[in-house]
């Protein structure tokens, strides 16, 4: 077989501002990024440095091996965009600029000048990849076998084109399942990776329902009516999308991989997307797009409110750890009773049935292979090959020590165990097995000039993702370049902070700016209506461009901007903007005369200072808040109007939901304008909190229907017993 390669070419006459998701969202330049590349390659060292990622414009020379057939293929994509990562791996819009087959055959299902999405599975950042790969070898010591193993790829892509079709069964539609095509082997990044179909899709809409507490009746709907009958219709298809796909994946032996989609996860919902681009099914046009595990789950870890109950799922299931496992009895039985849908389908069978054990006994997994390990010299045989391949990916150990550790089982047991040891393991084993990073530690010590080089090439590697990530300038970053005492301290010292935390702390110029802008931006809004204008049509763009809001809905909310209720909304977040620093301001003040006050010692006085600042965090109404009702009451008397001021005057007391109370109370008149500002407040509050705050997850769903629909939901409760 033809030797699988990848190489990347970098564009590096695009030179354009992109935006990429990433951990500071800022704009960054393609051509600074090359530019630090450069200097990586302009090192000429024995070790390279890949990249963490590619970049928009970057092309891809990937040797194919389609899903089913699995026919062969050589393709060349251009990537359009990096759309994110995560612990399973990283995922890029790519074009299909050209494809050959090897031979009469072809992957017939790619066309050229279509979009892809490609999913490869290492992810971009460097905690993700550490914290995903522990948590996997405590489960199955070995590897991330997805990343390492062929037949770990080929079983994943196997699985989705078989879900797929037990979708149309079940869903009456292929479209509810993304489509999968083919598996490759990138080894600039040292993973495998998959072509899969591009979805254009959103998650969940916001939707306004002021008869929030009939939800709980959504199992009863055969079908999710969306004639008005029901409201939050799109929560409620997705709910319902997602229970049913889960009862699939049980019915068809995979019920591992249906904790990708189980609800009290909370984390699940993104793995679920309604189609835009027009294509129907029952659900709305929802899509599940996400077959690929990122994290193992283990009895002592459980990682959302849902594998407490996986777990005791999965131990009467004699499976102690769980990440993909299947049941193939089970699978067998489902195929054997819909046999005339799958009939196209039979070599993907066949070939599953070939690399699930192929898969399973590629890892020592103590929980299910046990003693068979002591007696079946076949098994360690391939767990050993299986554990090689491995390293070989991750670069600790080249072609001709991975022969020698494959003769050896001394050598390997000693390889092995070596790999315990933090940090000098690692180093030892690579010192051992790969003859590049033995000459290039070689060139450190004997050769003039090589150590420095060293140096400068990694620091401009780390520069890449620094930029990148919004934690430097370019100009900052050339410069830290040249000064390695000073990026050394910062990386040790205050690497593990936030990217704006570190630029805040690192650079004099960024925190005058910030506290500037902090000081300025209240006043201006409050005092400058065309500034606050803008305010609102940036918001409206954004929530267009986030799927918020329809075309339409956005058209008549920038056609009435100058209308009298809108301007006075936006007078009142003026004086909501105002009035957030008014809590911290006496919080503090309070905090260090309860310091000065009360403590004896510096211990005694920094508690009491922390109570104080806690005390005025959980109290329900805060200065700034009494402030703000304080103003909604004087617009009130002011203009001797009850009725438009009423509701915003009851919840703008409030620490925290304060903001609310105007779109609350604006929900009649301009409801699309009322849902986004309420929707875009929910989802900024749930970012700060890690994994469960990812967009489109249910978290900031609660907090929307928390402060904004339970409220509706009960003032209609009270207009009906009037």
């Amino acid at each position: 077989m033809k030797k699988e390669i990848t190489v990347v070419q970098k564009k590096t006459e695009v030179i354009e501002e992109a935006t990429q998701q990433g951990g500071a969202d800022s704009p960054y330049s393609l051509d600074v990024c090359a530019k630090l590349q450069q200097i990586v390659d302009d090192a000429q060292l024995i070790k390279k440095y890949p990249p963490s990622r590619y970049e928009t414009g970057d092309t891809l020379f990937l040797n194919l091996i389609g899903v089913c057939p699995d026919n062969k293929a050589t393709a060349t994509f251009q990537i359009e965009k990096f759309v994110g990562g995560g612990f399973a791996g990283q995922v890029y819009r790519v074009k299909l600029l050209e494809i050959e087959s090897n031979n009469s055959s072809s992957i017939s299902d790619l066309k050229i000048g279509e979009n892809y999405a490609i999913k490869i599975l290492i992810p971009p950042s460097r905690f993700s990849f550490l914290f995903r790969n522990m948590v996997y070898w405590l489960a199955y010591q070995g590897p991330f076998a997805a990343q390492t193993n062929y037949a770990a790829a080929r079983v994943g892509v196997l699985w989705q084109k078989l879900i797929r079709r037990g979708a149309k069964i079940y869903f009456g539609s292929e479209d509810a399942v993304v489509d999968t095509y083919a598996t490759f082997y990138d080894s600039m990044l040292g993973s495998y990776g998959e072509v899969n179909e591009w979805v254009s899709g959103r998650n969940w809409k916001f939707e306004i329902d002021d008869e929030i507490f009939k939800r709980k009746k959504w199992k009863s709907l055969e079908n999710i009516p969306d004639d008005g009958t029901v409201k939050s219709v799109e929560y409620l298809a997705k709910r319902k999308f997602m229970a049913d796909l889960v009862r699939l994946l049980h019915d068809m032996g995979a019920p591992e991989l249906a904790r990708q989609y189980e609800w009290s996860t909370l984390k699940s919902q993104p793995n679920a997307l309604k189609r835009i681009d027009g294509s129907e099914n029952n659900y709305g046009g929802i899509t599940a797009i996400d077959f690929r595990a990122g994290l193992a789950l283990l009895p002592y870890l459980p990682m959302s409110p849902a594998d407490f109950k996986l777990i005791i799922k999965g131990l009467f299931r004699g499976n102690l750890v769980q990440f993909d496992r299947s049941n193939l009895k089970k699978f067998d039985q489902f195929i054997t009773k819909h046999e005339e849908n799958f009939q196209d389908l039979k070599p993907a069978i066949d070939e599953l049935k070939v690399r699930e054990p192929q898969y399973r006994e590629s890892l020592p997994d103590l929980t299910h292979q046990g003693f068979k390990l002591i007696y079946k010299k076949s098994l360690r045989k391939s767990v050993r090959l299986g554990i090689i391949k491995g390293w070989e990916c991750k670069g600790l150990v080249d072609k001709e020590h991975r022969d020698k550790l494959d003769r050896s089982s001394v050598k390997f047991s000693a390889y092995y165990t070596l790999g315990i040891l933090p940090f000098l393991g690692k180093f030892i084993r690579r010192l051992w097995s790969n003859r590049e990073y033995s000459r290039h530690i070689k060139s450190i010590i004997t050769q003039r000039g090589y150590f420095s080089r060293t140096l400068r090439a990694k620091q401009a590697h780390a520069m890449i993702d620094w930029y990148r990530d919004g934690r430097v300038t370019e100009k900052k970053a050339f410069k830290l370049i040249s000064k390695p005492f000073v990026f050394w301290l910062q990386r040790f010292l205050l690497g593990w902070l936030p990217p704006k935390w570190f630029r805040f702390v690192t650079d004099g110029k960024f925190a005058w700016e910030s506290i500037k802008y902090a000081v300025t931006y209240p006043i201006r809004f409050y005092r400058d209506a065309e500034f606050r204008e803008t305010w609102l049509l940036e918001n409206v763009n954004a929530g267009y461009e986030e799927g918020m809001l329809t075309e339409e809905e956005a058209q008549h909310i920038r056609e009435n901007v100058k209308d009298p209720f809108i301007q006075k909304y936006l007078k009142c977040v003026a004086v909501h903007v105002a009035t957030l620093p008014i809590t911290q301001v006496i919080s503090i003040v309070a905090a260090f005369y309860a310091m000065i006050r009360f403590g004896e010692t510096w211990s005694e006085g920094l508690l009491y200072a922390g109570v104080v600042l806690a005390a005025f965090q959980a109290t329900p109404i805060s200065p700034g808040s009494l402030v703000r009702g304080t103003y909604v009451l004087y617009l009130m008397i002011k203009e001797r109007n009850i009725r438009n001021y009423w509701l915003a005057a009851l919840i703008s007391f409030w620490h925290y939901v304060g903001y609310l109370g105007f779109p609350i109370q604006m929900v009649a008149k301009f409801p699309a304008l009322s849902r986004l500002m309420a929707g875009r407040w929910a989802t900024s509050i749930v970012h700060i909190i890690p994994v469960f705050g990812e967009r489109g997850a249910l978290l900031e769903h609660w907090v929307f229907d928390l402060f904004f629909n339970v409220p509706i939901s009960i003032r209609r409760k009270f207009k009906k017993k009037k």
